[in-house]
């Protein structure tokens, strides 16, 4: 691989005039490029202040008062502890100074995406044989990790290779040791094997769950106790304390953990304004920092004088199903810690994930039970209550004693470190999505109030963005107080005691208007009185919410409008779809499917779906709702990528504040002006699942329907849109999200999601019989082999290895292969040597290479001089090029290139580039390589002679890339020089085309036309590329065979018959973003760069100016009809019991004027209801 030579750094160093290939010929406006060569600025880590200066700045107050309980009689004064500003501006402001600092000396490779850095622990040696614990020697030890840590049930071939390499290639293994070991009764050992005799861990568990089942009226002359006691077995679960102890104490990844929160900041010039707040993790976000200055302020524990910090648990839970076949399913708890950076809590080689518990689900025979109890089956709302007291059953059991005194009092724990802190537990987030949210909340599914953060009514989650929408979540927030607890306590009287239905009008009078359930919830009975509220730990979940939520519900209801016109646009759709070209690795997935049928698509299709939609939908529907619906694709993709930033900065959620204004305006005006202009049915796929899932009833009434004439009903049913979901509205709350809890990715159910792939995965080691008891067995196993291995390698002096350090090689003066610090790689090997002179006879007669021998000479000669070099005209006269002697009349091609950039949120990211043609050193052969991953992006400065405009970025398709030898002839000293280049082809603007967010459409280029002055075509220096880009082809404005003035030639992008064509525009996708772990910053890194003001793009030349959306975009009041305002209004004004809708929460702000009328109908409410005032 190779860099720039020296000479090539220093003919950098001034910018050469050029002139701009306009788009159309036509239009063209004679202007001077300049050239900007972007400065690259390797990711920095933090800066501590140095030694010479005092440890942190003047004091300053605490931003959080203390409570008036505990508050002294002086004013306390916390002297905060602050980092110096790094390279990017970025410095931390500390509660006080920190003991250890995990992140302190990073590496550059920690900073690249997929890269496992760790920092190996200073730790004496085990024994081997100590280390091996229940093993017999290492052999056995060798073969049994290997068998019980693959978790397939069938050996694959990348499972038989890693048993090569592993475990025969070890040349410490021996057959003869593993022969006569019974495994199963080794298997049952290490199950059971204790890492340490001073954790005392019960390991896992099997418990029989209670709950009582009411059983209501009696009916007839039957007599039945008012509930009777249902034991659900099979409840497999362990000690979170036990967990706790466990990783803390043998996990090596612990040294990665964050246990000092801290405020980051950001001083960047690409900022506005003088300071922003940073948060992209649970250790910098509100909700850590406001526990850990909690607890600081807090007394101590007697004669305790360890450090005390602050464990953040975030829990997961969802049910799957196991297999493809069959009814077996999972209900899971999983456990993360806050405390772990977020990239490594994503990998699933970082075993960041712990499994608690896996929730029963209520037996088959519950409807035997309560027949047997009573005399009649359950209904529907009475099966919901148990599942709801179930799974509340099960989280009593897990928040024990030992939690509740680990979260009050704190648990001692030495680290591997050698350093020793009292820990305290603390729930900062559940993640799950929508039923099970319902669940956790004790409230009802789809209610009147169905959000379980707040009590917004369902008629009023269309105000999305409005300013209406922002008071109601502040002042009706829910919140877990002592009148939500009575409420609850006496609708169960009037259950349990009463014998009233569980669906009664009685308690539906009492619970209805808040859509609350009869559940005593676990989270408030065991930790409310230590100041715990558990809607506030229940966070947003994108993946549901958005990607398989409100942008699926759209783009179905778009594609049963297409549906609903004439002609077949669904086709249309579906093969501009696959003609849709990938980007990356997994960015941007090439679509092989149907996308009009959404045949088994997951969140990650959908994602790929809405970041191509613009080009895809364009011009298929009828001119006067098109323009309105491209305008919709933009909102809601430019909304898509600034919610899934990994960074987040004062002025990015400020701007999705102003994004989420904009998609309700869109939305509201996509819903009344263009959804119902057009008359939608079901499609086809929704037909056909609707006819199966009635197929049951239908048999039942075929005879009566034959008897009537009637044949089952098979007309689609009519489909409007309508706005009125829940999983809109929880698209508001994100902003508010991102600063309590960090980034949306560090809150997304994705990972669990992920973790299910594992449980799928040893249900196939199953025998299928109990298969809870026995995956949890395999958990333990593989969790005890991880750390037996670690010590093993420990023993053995193995330790986990630091990717390596980027290193100069002296003797050449370039970067060689695998460092990051190189702008660009290119091989250093010469495989595919080509003859100029030959190729250009050979290719004479293609337009494309009509300029190429004056252009590269041109290029050459001024490179080598040092001078400003041009991409258009010649700076040099022909006689000057015979100064140039290129090294036996040859170039050499490669097959590929790699830039390297700093991200938005810095990180070090990597593009790959192929050309679009394929050089051949035999016969110097030209062939079309059309390949997808061939358009790059520069820096855009242009003057045209008096003014200076700058622009976005120019684009262009790579069709060559080569490295030549060359020296001047008239320089006896001189010294072959070796020169990479690009050899592109230039597209410009649509000057036609007016974009950005203001205008709400992507930018639009297209190829220049090719002539008798150079200008299509060019070379560039390989070190002046940002990066690559992803372009679309704008399908409805067509093709065109003339831009290259010739009926034959290897750069056309479509070959048709024995000619070609190019598409007439391209659309440059500037959106997307992706939660993949390895490549999951590069695409929002491509958002951020067209919007501006990333916090790692300090280098103004690598990014557009700042943009916003135009001024009155967040008023959409006027978008809303007349008939829904007063709707609106109507409902409000006869909404029933206000009282207890404005009481419940003790801290809501309620207008003066309104309280007095508030009191009293609350006041006549609780008289009617029989609620005490004690």
């Amino acid at each position: 691989m190779h860099s720039l030579p020296d000479n090539s750094q220093a003919c950098r160093a001034e910018s050469p005039p050029v002139t701009p290939p306009g788009f159309p010929l036509a239009t063209r406006i004679r202007r001077i490029r300049l050239r900007v060569a972007p400065q690259d600025v390797l990711p920095e880590g933090v800066r501590i202040p140095s030694t010479a200066a005092p440890p942190s700045l003047p004091p300053s107050r605490s931003s959080s008062p203390e409570p008036l309980s505990s508050r002294p009689t002086s004013i306390r004064v916390v002297r905060r502890w602050k980092t110096t500003p790094n390279a990017f501006g970025i410095w931390r402001e500390y509660y006080s100074e920190p003991s250890v600092i995990p992140d302190l000396d990073r590496s550059l490779a920690s900073f690249q995406a997929g890269t496992r850095a760790m920092k190996p622990l200073s730790l004496p040696p085990p024994i081997l044989s100590e280390a091996l614990g229940p093993f017999p020697n290492y052999s056995t030890y060798l073969h049994a990790k290997w068998l019980w840590k693959t978790e397939s049930g069938t050996i694959s071939a990348a499972a038989n290779q890693e048993l090569i390499n592993s475990v025969y290639s070890d040349k410490n293994f021996h057959p003869t040791d593993v022969a006569g070991v019974c495994f199963s009764t080794l298997r049952n050992k290490v199950a059971e094997y204790q890492p340490s005799p001073f954790l005392e861990s019960d390991g896992w568990k099997e418990s029989t769950v209670e709950i009582a089942v009411p059983l209501g009226v009696q009916k007839g002359d039957d007599l039945f106790p008012a509930s009777a006691k249902l034991h659900v077995p099979g409840l497999q679960h362990r000690s979170i304390v036990d967990v706790v102890k466990r990783v803390l104490t043998t996990d090596p990844n612990v040294c990665q953990y964050h246990f000092h929160p801290f405020r980051q900041f950001s001083n960047s010039s690409s900022a506005t304004g003088p300071t922003q707040r940073v948060v992209d993790d649970i250790f910098n976000s509100d909700a850590m920092i406001k526990e850990y200055e909690n607890l600081r302020r807090s007394p101590k524990e007697q004669n305790c004088s360890f450090e005390r910090v602050v464990l953040a648990l975030q829990f997961w839970s969802d049910a799957t199903q196991l297999a493809n076949f069959g009814s077996a399913k999972l209900w899971p708890v999983y456990m993360y810690f806050g405390n772990q950076p977020k990239w490594a809590r994503a990998r699933s080689d970082m075993h960041s994930c712990h499994d608690i518990a896996h929730i029963p689900s209520l037996p088959e025979s519950f409807q035997d039970f309560v027949c047997h109890q009573r005399g009649y089956p359950a209904d529907s709302r009475l099966k919901t209550h148990c599942r709801q007291e179930l799974f509340h059953a099960v989280w009593r059991i897990l928040i024990d004693r030992k939690f509740i005194r680990a979260y009050k009092h704190g648990i001692v724990i030495a680290f591997p470190d050698g350093s020793i802190r009292r820990v305290y537990l603390r729930i900062i987030t559940y993640s799950a999505d929508y039923p099970e949210k319902v669940i956790i909340a004790t409230i009802r599914n789809l209610g009147v109030c169905l959000c379980p953060r707040c009590l917004i009514r369902r008629h009023e989650i269309r105000k999305l963005g409005l300013r209406v929408d922002t008071k109601l979540r502040l002042t009706s927030r829910r919140v877990d107080n002592d009148n939500r607890r009575r409420l609850v306590q006496k609708a169960r009287k009037f259950i349990y005691q009463d014998r009233r239905g569980v669906g009664s009008n009685w308690v539906e009078a009492l619970l209805g208007n808040m859509s609350l359930t009869p559940t005593e919830n676990a989270f408030s009975g065991r930790l409310h009185e230590l100041g715990f509220d558990f809607f506030s730990m229940l966070c947003s979940d994108f993946m549901h919410e958005f990607e398989l939520g409100e942008w699926k519900a759209l783009l179905i209801h778009l594609i049963r409008m297409l549906n609903a016109l004439e002609g077949d646009k669904t086709s249309q759709l579906n093969e501009r779809f696959r003609r849709i070209p990938p980007f990356g690795r997994d960015t941007i997935r090439r679509i092989i499917y149907n996308v009009s049928e959404l045949k088994q698509l997951a969140a990650r299709d959908f994602e790929d779906i809405l970041q191509c939609a613009i080009p895809a939908f364009e011009g298929l529907f009828p001119e006067a709702i098109d323009t309105k619906i491209q305008e919709l694709l933009f909102v809601i993709g430019d909304w898509h990528s600034l919610a899934k930033l990994r960074l987040h900065t004062d002025s990015t959620i400020s701007q999705l504040e102003t994004a989420t204004q904009v998609l309700g305006q869109q939305l509201r005006y996509f819903e009344v002006h263009v959804a119902s202009t057009v008359r939608t049915v079901e499609t086809p796929q929704e037909k056909a699942a609707r006819l199966r899932r009635g197929a049951p009833k239908a048999s039942k009434a075929l005879n009566t329907s034959m008897s009537n004439g009637d044949g089952v009903q098979s007309r689609p049913k009519e489909k409007p849109y309508t706005l009125d979901r829940y999983k809109l509205h929880a698209l508001g709350d994100y902003p508010s999200q991102i600063r309590l809890f960090g980034s949306l990715d560090v809150i997304s159910t994705q990972m669990g999601e992920a973790r299910h792939r594992q449980k799928k995965r040893q249900y196939t080691r199953t025998n299928k019989r109990n298969f809870e008891k026995q995956i949890a067995t395999q958990t333990q196993i593989v969790e005890n082999i991880r750390y037996i291995e670690s010590r093993v390698n420990l023993a053995l002096g193995l330790l986990p290895k630091e990717a390596p350090e980027p290193v100069m090689v002296a003797e050449e003066g370039r970067v060689p292969l695998g460092s990051l610090e190189a702008r660009y790689w290119i091989s250093e090997e010469s495989r595919a040597p080509i003859n100029l002179s030959e190729l250009l006879r050979s290719q004479a007669d293609d337009p494309a290479f009509r300029h190429f021998r004056i252009q590269f000479l041109d290029h050459v000669l001024a490179r080598l001089r040092g001078v400003p070099y041009s991409w258009d005209d010649p700076v040099a006269s022909s006689k000057e090029y015979s100064s140039v002697e290129l090294e036996k009349d040859r170039i050499y091609a490669h097959g590929t290139a790699q830039f390297n950039y700093t991200t938005y949120d810095i990180r070090r990211a990597q593009d790959t580039v192929k050309p679009g043609l394929r050089f051949t050193g035999r016969g110097n052969m030209v062939e079309p390589r059309n390949s997808i991953r061939s358009t790059i992006m520069l820096s855009a400065d242009e003057t045209d002679g008096t003014t200076r405009r700058r622009r976005r970025f120019w684009y262009a398709r790579v069709m060559g890339i080569f490295h030549c030898r060359v020296r001047l002839r008239n320089l006896d000293s001189s010294d072959w020089v070796r020169l990479d280049m690009l050899w592109i082809r230039w597209l410009g603007a649509d000057p036609d085309k007016r974009t950005g967010l203001k205008a709400k459409r992507l930018e639009r280029i297209g190829y220049v036309p090719n002539g008798e002055e150079p200008g299509a075509f060019g070379f560039i220096d390989p070190a002046d590329v940002i990066r690559a880009c992803h372009l679309c082809p704008a399908f409805d404005q067509g093709t065109r065979q003339d831009l290259l003035h010739g009926s034959k030639s290897v750069a056309f992008d479509i070959a048709v018959d024995d000619t070609g064509e190019d598409f007439e525009l391209y659309y440059v996708m500037r959106y997307g973003a992706t939660l993949t772990s390895k490549t999951s910053f590069v695409d929002r890194d491509m958002a951020m760069r067209h919007r501006g003001g990333g916090v790692g793009h300090i280098d103004p030349a690598q990014c557009s100016e700042r943009e916003a959306y135009s001024e009155g975009e967040d008023d959409g009041d006027s978008e809303m009809s007349e008939d829904q305002s007063e709707r609106s209004d109507a409902d409000d004004d006869t909404e029933p019991n206000l009282g207890i809708v404005s009481t419940f929460d003790i801290d809501a702000e309620v207008e003066e004027e309104d309280d007095e009328d508030v009191s009293d109908v609350n006041d006549d409410l609780e008289e009617n209801l029989g609620i005490d005032d004690d």
